[in-house]
């Protein structure tokens, strides 16, 4: 019985060509190009900082209906502003979503007591609570502006035993931006936070950019604005 014996040689030479048709072969992350393969990038991992939920999953919509909640308060307090202003010619103001973050912040700070406590942050700001929760943006910002009744123009002050400060805070002149927040308190009810910039309510001067005559310089400015009701 005779046998055949390839070369050592030429047993190298065809293990190499072998070894490049399969690699040619098998070269899925390669791409051909003018005859010549250049390889493709990938990407295996994740640019996000974690799954993105499909459009109709609960966690997507739930988001989607918070945001479009979010906007329309937002845009409900700021109309509720701007018709009182609208009515003395004020410039209308501006939301500020920094000035909404700082009201959120200090919203859930009271939400186990619902306090009428001031920030006595760097802006001006209004402070409304409700025994229910029920109360809209337009509800809480009239109820500032329904002040207006109590408010002397010419003399810069508040009737006596009246609180007018919501009210002017609303109207001032050189405030320009307006960000609020509706937190439901702990204990039921609704504790609502507005903030301004640049604040207004300083003392000696009017909302309205009037002059004081001067037997009212000296009177006190109207107390930090809030108020509370059922």
């Amino acid at each position: 019985m005779s046998t055949t014996r390839t070369p050592r040689a030429a047993t190298a030479i065809l293990s190499s060509l072998l070894l490049l048709l399969l690699s040619v072969s098998d070269a899925t992350p390669w791409q051909k190009y003018a005859g010549k393969y250049r390889y493709a990038r990938r990407f295996t991992g994740s640019r996000t900082a974690g799954p993105t939920p499909p459009s109709g999953s609960p966690t997507s919509r739930q988001n989607r209906t918070g945001d479009e909640q979010s906007v329309k308060l937002a845009r409900e307090f700021l109309n509720a502003h701007n018709k009182f202003r609208a009515a003395k010619d004020q410039p209308l103001l501006k939301w500020d979503s920094r000035l909404a973050r700082f009201a959120r912040r200090w919203g859930a700070q009271r939400k186990g007591d619902c306090d009428m406590i001031h920030s006595r942050g760097p802006y001006g700001e209004n402070l409304f609570w409700g025994g229910k929760d029920h109360w809209t943006p337009t509800e809480v910002v009239h109820s500032w502006g329904r002040e207006q009744n109590y408010y002397d123009v010419n003399a810069n002050s508040c009737m006596e035993g009246q609180m007018c400060g919501h009210y002017t805070q609303i109207v001032w002149k050189s405030t320009t931006r307006v960000g609020c927040w509706r937190q439901k308190c702990t204990g039921g009810g609704l504790f609502v936070v507005c903030n301004y910039d640049p604040p207004g309510n300083y003392i000696d001067e009017s909302p309205f950019d009037q002059p004081i005559t001067t037997d009212d310089q000296n009177k006190p400015s109207p107390p930090p604005p809030s108020s509370s009701v059922s």
